[in-house]
């Protein structure tokens, strides 16, 4: 009959193993309803944590210590799925402070340390599998001071300096995770300790009142992260709300003046007026939210650069951003603008962005010799920008070495030509890598475009074109190119 501690540390073991796996299950389900990638990760890494003390309750009860220690089988497993579980808790800790846009430079840092360890983990698993199996005896040993002289102090320099950088966050429930993780990373150092000296029976136990004391501070800050992200999406779903109301608004005035004018009109020129008024209350609508996509994209740089303190950067991205804005009120209801305005703003975005890139990128932007003045041709205000930032993001950000965007405008008698040219990782590798993203983005501005460049074209006999080509073969892209062809229409006409 067992004796008393055995039975509870087999109840403890059962208890804790429940309560991790219906984490993982229900963390998994939030994942699914807000597509928050923090909560994936953090699914996963239960998973696995799950597993690892499984297996490690499993050989406690089942496997006498000679025998785990002489198969090699068990000591890959079980060192293996420590690994992996750690690797899903640094992604975890990245996807929940948002690195990527808090701290870009720190989430490379990151992205580079994951790939190392996992390489490293995994180069180290296959030696002592395939190589060094054959003295099974001392390979327990083998992987036991790996952990501890190589594996475990990289990850606590690291973790204590990613926790570091966390604190400096503004984000809601960092606390809980800082502490939560502080707990559970002491807690698994002690159990390796006494694991090492053999000087405490069942050392796992240790481990595992960190992992659950650690749940428990992880819990409240994923929960204050679901309130987030509810209080987030309803805020969008009240401003969706009252937009649509104004527009219904805007719709129902425009008729009503248009029922009071039938007497006045013929049915062809009453047909005309409605028309000509639902195109121009579609690119008010339009440019308010190209304008809200485009500015949120600037307010994530000066962001970046307030949250990493650095002064000089942000100041600079402040004053440019304050000419970009005044630009954009200037024109917000102009249903055209001078190509040199267009110019002007283009400049001043690419300019901004460079700031973010630490100005890789080599910008040219060239005005035909046959336009005389660029203040005098009209063109649909904001229509260069969407195509400039998708050549940035998809084209240029995902490629090594030097980066080139060259825009080139020409006017080809009555049209006006608008070449926008990157040397990116190409077209079909960017739609490539957008497939493979697990949380996909759908690109607005240039869906908003193309509906204004369509308005535009309206009121001109000759329509207009869009063409996207990829620059060489898919295995060894130059580059993106895209053509947009519209009305040449001037100050006069």
């Amino acid at each position: 009959m067992e004796n008393g501690p055995e039975i509870f540390l087999e109840l403890y073991f059962g208890w804790t193993l429940g309560a991790i796996f219906i984490l993982s299950f229900i963390t998994f389900f939030i994942y699914l309803k807000v597509r928050e990638s923090s909560f994936l990760y953090y699914s996963i890494y239960t998973l696995f944590l799950n597993l690892y003390i499984g297996l490690k309750a499993f050989m406690h009860y089942n496997i006498d210590d000679a025998d785990f220690h002489n198969s090699s089988i068990l000591v890959a497993v079980n060192w293996s799925l420590q690994f992996i579980y750690y690797l899903f808790y640094v992604q975890f800790i990245r996807a929940f402070f948002n690195f990527k846009i808090n701290a870009p430079k720190f989430d490379v840092f990151i992205k580079y340390f994951m790939w190392a360890m996992a390489t490293a983990c995994t180069v180290f698993v296959f030696i002592i599998h395939f190589i060094v199996s054959k003295n099974v005896a001392d390979t327990y040993q083998i992987y036991l001071q790996f952990i501890v002289y190589f594996y475990i102090p990289l990850f606590v320099i690291f973790g204590v300096y990613g926790l570091y950088k966390a604190s400096k966050l503004n984000i809601l429930g960092k606390n809980y995770i800082i502490v939560g993780s502080t707990i559970y990373v002491s807690s698994a150092i002690i159990s390796t300790y006494f694991s090492v000296t053999e000087e405490l029976y069942a050392p796992l136990r240790i481990f595992m009142i960190g992992v659950v004391i650690e749940f428990v501070f992880f819990a409240i800050a994923l929960g204050m992260k679901v309130y987030q992200v509810f209080i987030q999406k309803n805020e969008y779903h009240q401003k969706l709300i009252v937009q649509l109301e104004e527009n219904k608004r805007l719709i129902e005035y425009n008729n009503e003046i248009l029922t009071n004018k039938i007497e006045l009109y013929t049915k062809k020129e009453i047909e005309l007026e409605f028309k000509n008024k639902i195109n121009k209350l579609k690119s008010k609508v339009f440019r308010s939210q190209v304008n809200s996509h485009f500015i949120f994209n600037i307010l994530n740089s000066i962001k970046g650069s307030i949250v990493n303190n650095n002064k000089e950067n942000a100041i600079d991205y402040l004053n440019k951003f304050s000419k970009l804005i005044r630009n954009i009120l200037n024109h917000s209801l102009e249903e055209s603008v001078t190509l040199e305005k267009e110019i002007e703003i283009t400049k001043l975005y690419v300019l901004l962005e460079n700031l973010r890139f630490e100005n890789q990128i080599d910008f040219n932007l060239k005005v035909d010799k046959n336009i005389l003045s660029t203040n005098s041709i009209k063109i649909p205000p904001f229509v260069i920008q969407p195509f400039v930032e998708n050549a940035i993001w998809h084209g240029l950000a995902n490629k090594m070495g030097k980066k080139t965007l060259k825009i080139t405008i020409n006017k080809l008698q009555d049209e006006l030509e608008i070449i926008i040219k990157d040397n990116g990782i190409g077209l079909l590798k960017s739609m490539e890598i957008q497939k493979n993203k697990i949380i996909k983005h759908k690109s607005i501005g240039i869906d908003i475009t193309k509906e204004r460049l369509n308005i535009f074209a309206q009121s001109s006999t000759k329509g207009y074109s869009l063409i996207f080509e990829n620059i060489g073969p898919k295995n060894n892209s130059k580059g993106t190119k895209v053509i947009i062809n519209l009305p040449l229409k001037t100050i006069e006409s």
